[in-house]
């Protein structure tokens, strides 16, 4: 594993600091430079006037080997003198081509001795898009070599401090028009498959409403976007005015999309929960790296070259060490075991040896072919191939996962309704006993004494006093069980009646305290709140025996924390002598996966905290 890591990073060492890529070909076949009598020079200033292209002395033109040249990340701009007559001995041609649309400075001449014939308009990415010869993404010359047999071309190319690809391709018209039809069916095959992913993937992160859907779709965006700025796509439909904007724009997507890559694989492979550290440092480094391309992108865009070149390369140089590091944590994981690491690695390697294979064509050490020459085109489009059966995978495990918690989740919700049930039934029986035992004795007893009692002011004011306290009794009992209060009041106001009344009606000196505010609660969230409270109160009023109690409800959103405590004669809590009302609780509480805890021991007061969230019972 490890000597293979050490081999990738070699080779895309190896990629970023090769020589440019300067390819000479005749529909599609590399020439002999030595045969074709292919001469260079340099100059400083990209001054690519008439007048600059006489001051060059025939001394300056040197004759081109098959040997690669540095023309990259220099202060330089490039010269390309090739004889016409010698370029027919390949055969005729109709085009030269320039099949690179990010140049940013170029003009081409043909000359005769010491004499131009031809001068086309100095075009470039530096310049509108209206000034290419031909309306195509490269830079196209209608050239017919066997009319200007005894001419010279003259190509002089810019792109300073940067990378600077340069294959001058010979053509004839019908292999002009076949690159341009195999061309447009490779744009539409890729960007077809893109933006359908992207749509997709987009559908999907609306309907489920997970960020790893969103990830995904802004990586295939950036993608989309690199592939647009790539192929001269966007510089000619959006924005042909404003030449020089690639120059910041397709560096910045390409470094960017590492982000959206990276918090989708974090998503995927869950590294929050499953490995907690490393998610820590992945945040790390991509805070510092999003920084560091906020400064690259801010002194970019002041058009300085030097600046450009310096950022270009160092993202050549960063990116791919830091997919080098994704893959690395892909291995990883997959050697954790983790579900969908697998998938993860495929991927990037395959993305990774695609790299490879673009950066050994592009240091001609393999040969260049429709395959190897779009090779990164190629590892895009495996990668997102990969990923995205990812997903469809996860999609499907994401399903069943969803029928087996909405199965559990229908069974919690029924246990949660029959625990309130029972809780209720109690409370009727509860009811039923009272007006039984203590409003109905005393209704009997009330009329044995009117019965046998003189009708006196004193015999009516001891019927009075009865009748007083029966309804007393009864106005308590309705503040105890009746949840009318809540539809009428809310579920604050019908908790601070019930303290109020109790306050009022008994010896205990009772403090209440609601902190914080809540959303909006269903009824049924409402009924279990009071419900608890309501319990917590009559354990209170029965069996505490206490002088002083402390009710405290906090809510932070769907949060909700119960405690309460009292000086009375508390219990043992290693004994069963919990009530079955505090049992009934706990049960529910634990259904609403809450916290239930009581502190007591006997003869020490009492002290009980529950919390859980409203949303767990809201979701089932």
């Amino acid at each position: 594993m490890l000597k293979r890591l050490v081999l990738l990073g070699a080779l895309f060492v190896l990629y970023h600091n090769i020589f440019a890529q300067l390819h000479i070909s005749y529909n599609g076949n590399e020439i002999n430079y030595t045969d074709a009598g292919v001469k260079y020079a340099f100059t400083q200033l990209n001054n690519f006037s008439d007048s600059t292209l006489r001051a060059i002395n025939q001394t300056q033109w040197k004759p081109l080997s098959n040997q690669k040249i540095n023309i990259s990340y220099s202060p330089n701009c490039v010269w390309i003198k090739i004889p016409v007559k010698r370029l027919l001995q390949y055969g005729p041609f109709n085009y030269v081509n320039i099949n690179n649309p990010h140049i940013n400075f170029l003009h081409c001449w043909i000359i005769k001795k010491d004499s131009i014939v031809l001068s086309f308009e100095p075009s470039g990415d530096n310049r509108p898009y209206a000034t290419r010869p031909l309306p195509t993404s490269g830079f196209a010359y209608p050239i017919n070599g066997v009319e200007l047999k005894d001419c010279d071309i003259v190509i002089a190319a810019d792109k300073r401090f940067t990378k600077l690809d340069l294959p001058v391709q010979f053509i004839t018209e019908n292999f002009f028009l076949q690159q341009g039809l195999t061309k447009n069916i490779f744009i539409g095959l890729f960007l077809g498959i893109g933006f359908f992913l992207l749509v997709f993937n987009f559908y999907l992160f609306i309907s489920i409403r997970q960020n790893l859907y969103g990830w995904y779709c802004l990586y295939a965006f950036t993608i989309l976007f690199y592939l647009c700025t790539e192929m001269g796509l966007l510089f000619h439909y959006l924005y042909p005015m404003l030449p020089g904007l690639n120059d910041v724009i397709r560096p910045a997507v390409f470094a960017s999309c590492l982000i959206p890559m990276l918090n989708f694989l974090n998503d995927l492979l869950d590294i929050k929960n499953n490995l907690p550290r490393l998610y820590r440092f992945n945040n790390k480094w991509v805070t510092g790296f999003v920084i560091l391309l906020i400064i690259a992108v801010a002194t970019s865009a002041t058009g300085n070259y030097k600046i450009q070149g310096m950022w270009v390369y160092v993202n050549r140089i960063l990116s791919p060490l830091l997919m080098l590091l994704i893959l690395a944590e892909a291995f990883y994981c997959y050697y954790k075991k983790i579900r969908f690491a697998a998938f993860a690695v495929l991927s990037l390697t395959s993305f990774n040896i695609f790299i490879i294979i673009y950066a050994l064509q592009e240091g001609m050490v393999i040969v260049q072919n429709n395959f190897t020459a779009n090779a990164n085109f190629w590892a895009l489009f495996f990668e997102s191939m990969i990923m995205a059966a990812a997903l469809a995978w996860r999609f499907k495990f994401y399903k069943e996962d969803s029928e087996r918690l909405q199965t559990e989740n229908q069974q919690q919700q029924e246990n949660i309704f029959s625990e309130i049930a029972v809780y209720q039934e109690k409370e009727m029986q509860r009811m039923s006993s009272l007006l039984h035992d203590a409003i109905g004795a005393d209704l009997g007893f009330l009329r044995l004494e009117t019965d046998n009692m003189p009708l006196t002011e004193e015999g009516r004011n001891k019927v009075a006093g009865h009748i007083t306290r029966i309804g007393n009794e009864v106005r308590t009992m309705s503040h105890s069980f009746s949840p009318a209060l809540l539809t009428e009041k809310g579920l604050q106001a019908a908790i601070a009646e019930n303290i109020h009344f109790i306050v009022a009606n008994s010896t205990i000196k009772l403090q209440y305290e609601w902190i914080g505010k809540t959303n909006k609660m269903s009824l049924q969230n409402e009924v279990i709140v009071y419900r608890i409270v309501q319990e917590i109160l009559q354990n209170l009023l029965k069996h505490a025996k206490a002088k002083n109690a402390f009710l405290q409800i906090l809510a932070e959103g769907n949060l909700i924390s119960i405690y309460a405590e009292d000086d009375g004669v508390g219990f043992s809590t290693d004994s069963q002598t919990k009530g079955i009302g505090l049992k009934s609780i706990e049960k529910l509480v634990s259904l609403l996966k809450g916290r239930f805890n009581i502190d007591s021991t006997e003869n020490n007061g009492f002290s009980i905290s529950i919390e859980f969230n409203l949303m767990n019972n809201e979701k089932i």
